[in-house]
């Protein structure tokens, strides 16, 4: 670009140039000494140096320049001034990261719909004040409910999960029978549980894990299923593994199992 700029400055002042030229030719040839000559074609033409400015202008290069110029000197400034230049540095960073920040609270919580069927059509039931339910009542309002197509019920929970390698703490979900039928999800691995298996306490020590879950404790073993893993040093048989985009029902509580 800086190339082509000063190849279209040097015809257009050869051009200039040959015009004052015919211009002065005219005039000698009127009778007017050399200089007269070329005085009064410098006088018809203006000033020369305004043109090419004029003419520099309007090829609208001079943004370009402005910018450089203005960068450089910045970057002088920022140079003399080290003190400043971190004071700005972290500023930005600062500035950068809450808006990166917020941007992704915003899309976890109002952009991003649950990885489910009808994401649309779920909704969040809690009693005033968020007092927990027991199980027992849990149960009365799924079989009596008629608002909904189905009720399910779970609670996050920290756990502690022996996956052969050591015991580590995780977080997890104690989630009813129904859980993976009513949202409409479909395993990636093995099966999921149902409502059926969710008779009675301690019937159905089953256990899905995540996806990450699965890839992270256990190595993504693809013999995971029907094994027995303990979690809070109890025995729990692993049906199956949930697909890779599904990570519960809440946006900022990703549970291994």
């Amino acid at each position: 670009m800086q190339w082509r700029r000063k190849r279209n400055e040097t015809d257009f002042a050869q051009e200039l140039g040959a015009h004052l030229e015919l211009e002065m030719d005219r005039l000698r040839a009127e009778g007017l000494s050399p200089a007269e000559a070329e005085a009064a074609a410098r006088r018809r033409f203006g000033n020369v140096v305004a043109t090419r400015e004029r003419f520099y202008e309007s090829r609208r290069w001079l943004w370009w320049d402005q910018a450089k110029r203005d960068v450089l000197y910045a970057v002088r400034v920022l140079f003399r001034n080290p003190g400043f230049t971190l004071v700005a540095v972290l500023s930005l960073a600062l500035g950068i990261g809450a808006n990166a920040l917020v941007f992704s609270v915003v899309n976890a919580l109002v952009l991003r719909p649950l990885p489910v069927a009808d994401p649309d059509r779920v909704v969040f039931v809690a009693p005033l004040g968020g007092a927990s339910q027991s199980f027992p009542n849990y149960k009365d309002l799924r079989d009596r409910n008629q608002a909904f197509a189905g009720l399910i019920g779970y609670r996050m929970s920290p756990m502690e999960l022996d996956s052969g390698a050591g015991a580590s703490r995780i977080w997890g979900y104690l989630a009813t029978g129904n859980y993976f039928d009513v949202l409409g999800v479909s395993p990636a691995m093995g099966r999921f549980f149902h409502q059926e298996e969710d008779l009675r306490p301690g019937a159905s020590p089953y256990a899905v894990l995540s996806y990450t879950g699965w890839q992270m404790r256990f190595g993504a073993d693809p013999a995971i299923v029907g094994k027995v893993i303990r979690i809070n040093r109890l025995p729990y048989t692993v049906l199956g593994v949930a697909p890779p985009a599904f990570h519960g029902a809440e946006l900022f509580f990703w549970p291994d199992v």
